[in-house]
């Protein structure tokens, strides 16, 4: 069988296969490769000349496959087109930095589809139609005061918030009664503590563990991205530095940066925050988008977000409870057959006791700041409620510049909003320090 013109990469059997028809009508030979784990193993086998990825994918990421192709000497000539409703400008620099030479936005035309294929096969840049973007080179049973570990009972699970706000471009000068550390939420039991993301908030969590040396031997750290807000106090979290610990750090690695990459500059770069190596044992866990049974009743869950970057979402399923964590996701609300991320976050987190959600926005602002990879109130509201069919939404990534006075009508519109609507949700602007205990069901 003579080697194929084109290598198709999506996941979404609709898209993938109408993509394959359209240019097998255009007189192309083309495979179609709906698992990535399978894409760069088959473009080694059949050698073509043009490759089309998605962008997010279970496995590995169309970014990733960019970066394999054209970092090998034997695959670098193959043209590449990026084709993603994850339209973000920098998503766009960062595919055409990793070598793409297209990025084609979903949903796309497809009456100039295998026109616009033919013309980089060709090697003529294509001129832009509409959608093309041209190369630019039960659930909480009370709310309290974080107490000791040692209270938990067996079937008990604790969540606190040690940071919920996002980076300001400067410090601010402004006290905040919601506070101003960002991201670090933590999920305990009796034997076991979950730290979300590594944002400033896990400096004063981390003083509080490693003072209790009979917290927890073994902490595990979910990264969901490496964006600076999100690992800016890592190289401070004091447990590092003690012997007696055992640290997991599980993140997904991005084409610019892997997780482990990460870590080293974190704990041992003369960059770094912290000035000495650490003493505690530290695994790397790089995952895929996927389920991992971390222990019996205990699973993790991660997906990839709407959101620059190779971004996760993660849910944990814990002593029969359900948690999501999704700190920075666009959920557009404009749901499309090309464009389906409402649809699959829904059903990633569906049955959420605990939705942590992305909400940066009040709904004036996010008119003027949508598709740049945070959401807007009201679009959040109802999705936890129609989507996710939550019982309890924390919204999450406070904006740094947003005042007190604006968060709390930011919290009442939530509130009137679910009342209006007749939902039934209870509705959390959180601060720091503020803990949530859920009893278990099992």
């Amino acid at each position: 069988m003579a080697n194929p013109d084109i290598i198709i990469v999506d996941d979404d059997p609709m898209v993938g296969e109408l993509s394959r028809d359209l240019l097998t009508d255009a007189g192309y030979t083309v495979t179609l490769v709906q698992d990535s784990l399978e894409a760069i193993p088959t473009i080694k086998a059949q050698m073509p000349r043009m490759i089309v990825t998605d962008i997010m994918m279970p496995g590995i990421t169309g970014m990733d496959i960019c970066k394999s192709v054209k970092s090998d000497p034997a695959l670098k000539h193959m043209k590449i087109i990026v084709v993603s409703g994850k339209s973000y400008d920098v998503e766009k620099q960062r595919a055409f930095q990793l070598g793409a030479d297209f990025f084609l936005q979903k949903p796309y035309n497809v009456e100039t589809f295998s026109n616009t294929v033919k013309s980089i096969l060709d090697g003529a840049a294509p001129a832009p139609s509409p959608g093309e973007a041209p190369a630019a080179g039960p659930a909480i049973i009370r709310e309290e005061e974080h107490p000791q570990a040692s209270d938990l009972d067996a079937g008990q699970i604790r969540m606190t918030v040690w940071g919920a706000r996002g980076l300001p471009a400067t410090l601010p000068n402004s006290a905040s009664r919601y506070g101003r550390q960002t991201s670090c939420l933590s999920v305990e039991t009796r034997e076991h503590i979950f730290i979300f993301d590594a944002g400033t908030g896990i400096v004063e969590l981390g003083k509080e563990i490693a003072e209790k040396k009979r917290y927890y031997k073994d902490i595990w750290i979910c990264l969901t991205h490496f964006h600076m807000d999100h690992i800016l106090g890592l190289g401070r979290f004091a447990p590092i530095h003690d012997p007696h610990f055992n640290i997991h750090l599980i993140g997904s690695n991005d084409p610019e940066k892997t997780l482990k990459e990460v870590a080293q500059a974190t704990f041992y770069s003369s960059f770094s925050l912290t000035k000495q190596a650490p003493k505690a044992k530290i695994d790397i866990y790089e995952i895929l988008e996927d389920n991992y049974e971390l222990f019996p009743g205990v699973k993790l869950s991660a997906m990839y977000a709407n959101h620059p970057t190779s971004t996760l979402v993660y849910v944990l399923d814990i002593l029969g409870r359900r948690i999501s964590y999704c700190p920075d996701s666009e959920i557009w609300g404009d749901a499309t057959a090309f464009q389906d991320y409402d649809e699959k976050l829904g059903g990633f987190v569906k049955g959420s006791d605990i939705f942590v959600h992305d909400a940066v926005y009040n709904d004036k602002d996010y008119e003027t700041f949508k598709k740049q990879g945070h959401s807007g109130l009201s679009v959040v509201v109802d999705f936890a409620v129609e989507k996710a069919q939550a019982r309890d939404l924390v919204l999450w990534h406070a904006h740094p510049d947003y005042s007190d006075e604006q968060l709390d009508e930011m919290a009442s519109d939530a509130l009137t909003r679910i009342k209006q609507k007749g939902y039934q949700l209870n509705c959390h602007l959180p601060v720091e320090r503020q803990a949530f205990l859920l009893q278990g069901a099992k």
